[in-house]
């Protein structure tokens, strides 16, 4: 069978997933893949059934990697693979029936280096549900999609296109450039080195607006909710100087978007594990990357290489006062943090004693939907004007006639989520006769 896509699937303990993530890859409507499956020493039955689903499809193929490490276990699968193109599938995920079908008729009628589409995020509801939350690549560009897009354009994406999985890879490119990953054992983040090696010589790639990868967010073990995350950038980063020598390679406009990128992933993770330490900034898993990205990003500041300009304002004053005073910054991001807490504490007093209808099932009635599921407010429903074309992840979906006979026998809250026409729908609940008492307003807060 001439292989299309070789698809690589990490596994480490994930006996839960498994069956579901695999089974999305063996009903894939392309049927000419390798699936290689590469574990580093599963103890909760993961192997075990690799091995059962190994015994019924001659496409898959079991590996073991010797050391605990996502790099190695990838890179093991991209030096096995004989597919045209290479994709990677994390084994908590899963992924729909046609992206590699797709993916690949775009890869082949252009002759791209790398096809790529969006993916959501899966979060799980207090209801059962599993709630999609697509994250746009191109949400305020989308004439980007479908467009063939070179070197130069593709550069510009180095800090917003921060995923590996969502799309396919030729095979060929990245052994002409040996693109691989860092086999750092124990660590995460291993894809950003990947990433940057791609974005410095890719030639031709095409965004997809479609989504095909769900990417779960529900386990508490997942990279992203490790403390030593900012640690484990800086070694990336490290490796990406000193191993791979990529700084002393990268073109004067590469230089700008390669720090761009070093910048964002500092301030992102660093606020992240601020928050969740307790805002305590003197910790050993905070102080000992700050030292180091600190010096990376003092010259290209100093010089100009990277400029306000490439931030927002809040990006580029929170990125000053932490290259300023750590101790300013925590209090900076605390207080804002208690800010934000205090509007939660008042949004929950007034709506938390009564069941609620979200009024507007966009994506503002969506995050509030979120909001409520995290401190378990009850929803009743949602109501919306347009009742054919709307997701209501088990949740009735009513109309305003409906809502205002519901009003009637129960004591709810109808909270407005829409951003436009307010107007019109208080005025459409004025003539509903349905007290005002009932109605609050999402603030600006999920805009």
């Amino acid at each position: 069978m001439n292989i299309k896509v070789s698809v690589i699937m990490p596994s480490l303990n994930v006996v839960s997933y498994i069956e579901k993530c695999i089974d999305s890859v063996l009903n894939q409507t392309l049927k000419e893949l390798e699936i290689i499956c590469v574990d580093a020493g599963s103890t909760d039955g993961t192997v075990e059934i690799l091995k059962e689903y190994a015994q019924k499809d001659s496409r898959i193929v079991l590996l073991q990697s010797e050391i605990k490490s996502y790099g190695r276990q990838v890179n093991m699968g991209l030096d096995y693979a004989s597919g045209e193109y290479v994709a990677i599938v994390e084994t908590d995920d899963w992924i729909e029936f046609d992206m590699y079908k797709t993916l690949y008729s775009y890869a082949k009628d252009n002759d791209l280096d790398y096809a790529a589409a969006d993916f959501d995020e899966i979060y799980k509801l207090n209801n059962g549900c599993d709630f999609n939350l697509r994250t746009y690549l191109f949400y305020n560009n989308k004439d980007w999609y479908g467009k063939v897009l070179n070197n130069e354009q593709l550069n510009t994406l180095r800090a917003s296109d921060y995923v590996l999985w969502k799309g396919i890879y030729n095979r060929s490119f990245l052994d002409k450039y040996r693109i691989r990953l860092h086999e750092s054992p124990k660590a995460a983040f291993q894809d950003m080195g990947f990433l940057q090696q791609v974005k410095t010589y890719i030639s031709k790639a095409m965004y997809i607006d479609k989504s095909f990868y769900r990417y779960r967010q529900d386990r508490d073990v997942a990279s992203s909710n490790n403390i030593n995350g900012l640690m484990f950038y800086k070694d990336e980063f490290e490796w990406i100087h000193e191993k791979l020598r990529l700084v002393d390679i990268l073109p004067d406009t590469h230089i700008k978007y390669y720090y761009f990128t070093m910048s964002i992933s500092l301030m992102s993770k660093y606020d992240e594990i601020l928050k969740k330490m307790n805002w305590n900034w003197r910790i050993e898993q905070l102080q000992t990357p700050y030292i180091w990205f600190k010096k990376e990003l003092k010259h290209v500041l100093d010089t100009g290489i990277i400029t306000k300009d490439m931030y927002t304002h809040e990006q580029w004053d929170e990125l000053m006062l932490l290259m300023l005073s750590p101790q300013e910054h925590c209090e900076l991001v605390k207080a804002k943090d208690t800010r934000e807490k205090n509007l939660h504490k008042k949004i929950i007093e007034k709506i938390a004693k009564r069941p609620v209808v979200i009024f507007g099932c966009g994506v503002r009635g969506n995050r509030f939907m979120m909001f409520c599921n995290q401190y378990n407010i009850p929803i009743r429903a949602f109501c919306d004007n347009n009742l054919n074309a709307l997701k209501h992840y088990s949740y009735d979906v009513v109309s305003p006639d409906q809502l205002a006979k519901m009003t009637k026998k129960e004591n709810l809250v109808i909270v407005i989520s829409v951003l436009n026409g307010k107007e019109n729908i208080y005025e459409q609940i004025k003539k509903l006769e349905i007290s005002a008492d009932t109605i609050e307003e999402i603030p600006n807060i999920w805009i």
